[in-house]
């Protein structure tokens, strides 16, 4: 069932309006008729609508807001951060990642990150990151579009960081060779910190002492996915995927 994300509050019975893009799209490209349905997830969730009339001159779909939809968010918010990586790596991360059901990103100008944006391009590619997360979140069936944010620099992180009210951090370091993300994971349950969960991944060239020494200020864990070495926009997928699996959110 095609899935469109509003901002709004929705609830059973009401009426709604879809307009802007979103109503371009279903109106005059995707040529909806009345009696089809969507899914529409807003701030209180997704709801199941039918459409009742379609404006195609205007770019409007108007939807009787039916039943609620099941939830499909994990639980447990997991984010990542992902070193600044060239070619399109960021936006697989993105795509994927969504898929799997992260709740947000960073994108970090790592000291390593052979990339540099300035804040232009930086806006110009957020912007494209944010389109591609709505898209993956749509075919993944979120109810939610997770946000890609961005950090020029470790100050801009850290401010982010204190944003989400992290208290659980995990950066993958090629340098670590025993302590694993499993055993990471466990410490946290036995000590009952608190969510979320944020995932770290280097750019292509890793980590700089610099910044390991950063991440251990903030009392974050360094840790290993196991001997063999994984590229940049692979890793984050495994962590992700490890961290799902451990809560019981890839199904149980």
């Amino acid at each position: 069932m095609p899935r469109v994300f509003v901002d709004d509050p929705l609830a059973t019975g009401a009426a709604y309006c879809l307009r802007g893009a979103d109503g371009h799209h279903y109106a005059r490209v995707l040529r909806v008729q009345p009696g089809e349905a969507l899914a529409v997830a807003g701030s209180a969730g997704p709801f199941l609508g039918e459409v009742v009339a379609v404006d195609p001159r205007q770019g409007e779909v108007f939807l009787h807001i039916k039943e609620p939809l099941p939830r499909h968010e994990p639980q447990h918010a997991v984010w990542l951060v992902q070193g600044l990586a060239k070619g399109d790596k960021i936006e697989a991360v993105i795509q994927h990642g969504t898929e799997l059901g992260a709740a947000g990103f960073l994108v970090y100008a790592a000291a390593r990150s052979v990339v540099r944006l300035d804040a232009r391009r930086a806006a110009e590619k957020c912007a494209r990151w944010q389109r591609i997360a709505r898209e993956a979140a749509g075919q993944a069936q979120r109810d939610r579009v997770p946000v890609v944010a961005w950090a020029p620099d470790w100050a801009a992180l850290q401010v982010w960081l204190d944003q989400i009210g992290n208290r659980r951090v995990a950066w993958l370091d090629e340098e670590e060779q025993t302590f694993s993300l499993r055993q990471c994971l466990s410490r946290w349950d036995e000590a009952a910190l608190p969510a979320p969960t944020v995932l770290a991944v280097g750019p292509e060239g890793g980590w700089s002492d610099a910044e390991r020494d950063a991440w251990r200020a903030l009392g974050a864990c360094g840790v290993t996915l196991g001997p063999r070495t994984l590229r940049t926009e692979t890793a984050g997928w495994a962590a992700l995927s490890a961290v799902f699996f451990h809560y019981g959110e890839l199904g149980r």
